[in-house]
């Protein structure tokens, strides 16, 4: 039987209890929306089936119990803005009870506008979360337990100038040190400090032009036998538009390198992009287009990053104010050639069906298929996620 005592007790001891309280919190604070205009949250429940659990040839299966609780609170206070955000996830298994988890995800990010048109923030942020299998370059296997990953955040930054002015200047410092807990991962423990800076300047009232750069230092923790420390820049140009009700997006293009502490890797350069458009062909439909090339980080131990390209197309769908359906394609494509000659193809097709019974509350039928082919048959798998699920908005 599924027991979410069991899935509480093996998470950090003063999570469950904080988010058990913020949960009772937003139930009772729910009859009293309108005096809390600044308190929101979306309690979502759903049971599923995964028939590849560690996305591996070894396929294990099971039931699962999953709470994602998500709460937000915004207070504003003349020109200062505070949010407070919190998301959760906890997953029972019910056959294999030993691999439950408990992710948490937290934020505050406070707003200052200076004046008109100079406007300063600073969030900070921490997360423990599992590392979904699959995903990374490494051979998946089954494991006693997931790959835990801890973050801690600081991230400062300043706009000089409006969406409206002709031109607009951002700076912002990010600081990220990120932690493995488990599975002999701590080769990959690192501290990152990014100094991103960025251009815009209005060609028209909703379309501007942008330059970029983003200057990022990696210093890797554990580095005993291999240290993959580096110095990773990015110089992009593009624009961004809301040009019409029915298109708004951003495209950015340019050069990308990493450059290796350790001269025993080869240094990475090339080609970067990223795209993120929405297209609303009428009222009732959406389509959202994305695609990346960047690099990414190697989870082989001793093996430098990587050219990884994404590209992703997603539909949503209202067939009724109450009924709606979202599906997505994502394509995935991992060049390894630098360090081993492998090529890697990672898809994902997920479609959801949602019903609003009333105003703030939705069920919902979802279903995700995971695949990945190599070159190499020791990295290949194909997955299949079912659940059906209940959210119950609070605003």
């Amino acid at each position: 039987m599924i027991n979410f005592n069991n899935m509480i007790s093996g998470s950090q001891k003063s999570f469950p209890k904080l988010i058990l309280m913020l949960i009772v919190s937003a139930c009772f604070n729910s009859a009293y929306a309108q005096q809390h205009e600044g308190f929101s949250a979306v309690i979502g429940a759903n049971i599923g089936h995964d028939d590849n659990i560690f996305r591996s040839s070894e396929e294990l299966s099971d039931q699962f119990l999953q709470l994602a609780p998500a709460l937000k609170l915004t207070e504003l206070y003349e020109s200062v803005q505070l949010d407070a955000q919190y998301k959760g996830n906890y997953r029972q298994y019910n056959d294999l009870s030993d691999l439950s988890y408990a992710e948490h995800e937290a934020s505050l990010k406070g707003q200052y506008k200076h004046t008109a048109k100079f406007t300063s923030e600073l969030t900070l942020g921490y997360s423990n979360k599992i590392e979904e299998p699959g995903v990374t370059n490494a051979a998946t296997s089954v494991l006693d337990e997931f790959t835990e990953v801890s973050s801690s955040s600081l991230k400062a930054a300043g706009t000089y100038g409006t969406q409206k002015s002709i031109g607009q200047i951002r700076v912002a410092y990010d600081l990220d040190k990120r932690r493995y807990d488990n599975n002999s991962q701590s080769f990959r423990d690192y501290d990152s400090n990014r100094l991103t800076g960025t251009f815009f300047y209005r060609l028209a009232p909703k379309t501007r032009l942008l330059l970029e750069a983003s200057l990022d230092d990696l210093s890797y923790e554990n580095t005993v036998f291999f240290d993959l420390s580096a110095s990773q820049n990015r110089y992009l140009m593009g624009v961004e538009w809301t040009a019409t009700a029915k298109s708004t997006g951003i495209f950015k293009v340019g050069y990308q390198d990493i450059n290796y502490d350790n001269e025993i890797y080869d240094d990475i350069s090339g080609l970067a992009y990223y795209l993120d458009m929405v297209w609303k062909p009428n009222t009732y439909s959406s389509i959202k287009l994305g695609a990346d090339r960047s690099t990414r980080e190697s989870a082989v131990e001793g093996l430098p990053s990587f050219i990884s390209e994404s590209y992703s197309i997603g539909l949503d769908h209202k067939f009724s104010a109450k009924s709606k359906i979202s599906i997505s394609y994502r394509y995935r494509k991992d060049d390894l050639g630098s360090t081993l000659s492998r090529k890697d193809s990672l898809s994902g097709i997920e479609a959801k069906y949602t019903y609003s019974i009333k105003r703030n509350l939705e069920v919902y039928a979802d279903y995700t298929n995971k695949k990945r082919s190599s070159e190499f048959v020791l990295f290949d798998y194909d997955s299949n996620i079912y659940m059906l699920g209940i959210d119950w908005l609070i605003d």
